[in-house]
């Protein structure tokens, strides 16, 4: 009866034990979390950092990012009102704002930057497709004294670069908070004619030297 009584005693024990680590979770700076129960999200989201409660072995802990995260995306040739193709390679930067939204509507990082792809790729052609390419290739500040490009006229943009890439962020921004996403900017890392239209660019060059 005796030795019952101990691994009852001790079985009680190991089950507080449990119960105590298994009742808490520690929340990192940088870090958000969702509780879900049974698979069901439960109260708001979990933002600040520290020591947090929750239900032993009847609710779960989902972590998510709170840091700035960057989206880089696979440069691409894309036609301009003009009919010229550029090669763009474009790069934003975007954080979770929605920890319930994004994990109802995303839940991985993986989804994320894939649903990021279609919705700025898909801007940024838009935008391209309505520009001609000097609005492309020069930056808003663009003057006259800066110029170096032989391939177009010497005409100073009426949006320019920086303008198109505010566009897109602006246009961009206005879906992404349906999935718990904050878009904070857009930037084109890199312009450049594709390979047929830099050939006649350096011909010309040529020429012009001559």
């Amino acid at each position: 009866m005796k030795q019952i009584a101990q691994f009852f005693l001790i079985g009680l024990v190991l089950l507080s034990i449990t119960v105590v680590f298994d009742g808490f979770f520690i929340l990192k700076e940088g870090q958000q979390a969702m509780i879900t129960q049974f698979g069901a999200p439960v109260g708001e989201p979990k933002t600040e950092a520290g020591f947090k409660f929750k239900l032993p072995f009847v609710q779960d802990v989902n972590y998510f990012d709170k840091r700035v995260q960057i989206w880089d995306g696979e440069p691409n040739q894309i036609p301009t009102n003009d009919k010229t193709f550029v090669f763009l390679d474009v790069s934003a930067r975007w954080r979770i704002t929605d920890a319930l939204q994004y994990m109802q509507a995303v839940k991985t990082e993986t989804r994320a930057q894939s649903l990021l792809d279609d919705i700025i790729d898909g801007t940024v052609r838009d935008m391209v497709n309505k520009n001609d390419l000097i609005e492309i290739i020069r930056s808003s500040d663009w003057s006259l004294a800066t110029m170096t490009d032989p391939r177009v006229s010497d005409i100073p943009p009426k949006v320019g670069r920086d303008g198109i890439s505010n566009q897109v962020l602006e246009a961009a921004a206005k879906v992404t908070p349906q999935y718990g996403i904050e878009l904070l900017d857009v930037m084109f890392k890199r312009v450049n004619y594709i390979e047929s239209v830099r050939l006649k660019v350096y011909d010309r060059m040529i020429s012009e030297r001559k």
